[in-house]
């Protein structure tokens, strides 16, 4: 049912928390299943410094919210979102059609991140 992808993100977070005075705050639900996630982050010189989140729902979405931040803490935004270009449908593992909603939530992430490079 869950790949190893996923249960070691869930049942070994390395990311989860918040930050102190975050420079970028990112914030996702789904309205079918009820999963939200919330991310903060630090930045300097548009480098992702610390990044944790919060979530609640499924062990996949918290695992993706693991493995999001995990992914793109000491990147730019720039190199992040040319990650999430290039790797994005694969960071989940292999996953379940009932997990693919995660999926979903995992580029929409990026799609906030990308308006915050703007911002930045």
């Amino acid at each position: 049912m869950f790949n190893e992808i996923i249960v070691t993100n869930f049942s070994a977070p390395t990311h989860q928390g918040t930050v102190e005075s975050p420079d970028i705050k990112l914030s996702l639900g789904n309205p079918v299943c009820g999963d939200k996630v919330e991310i903060t982050a630090c930045c300097d010189q548009q480098k992702i410094t610390q990044i944790r989140f919060k979530a609640w729902g499924c062990a996949t979405s918290l695992a993706m919210a693991n493995i999001f931040c995990r992914q793109v803490e000491g990147l730019t935004i720039t190199e992040a979102l040319k990650l999430a270009d290039n790797h994005v449908d694969t960071m989940l593992g292999e996953i379940e059609p009932s997990q693919h909603h995660c999926l979903d939530m995992l580029k929409s992430l990026f799609n906030q991140l990308k308006a915050e490079e703007i911002v930045l």
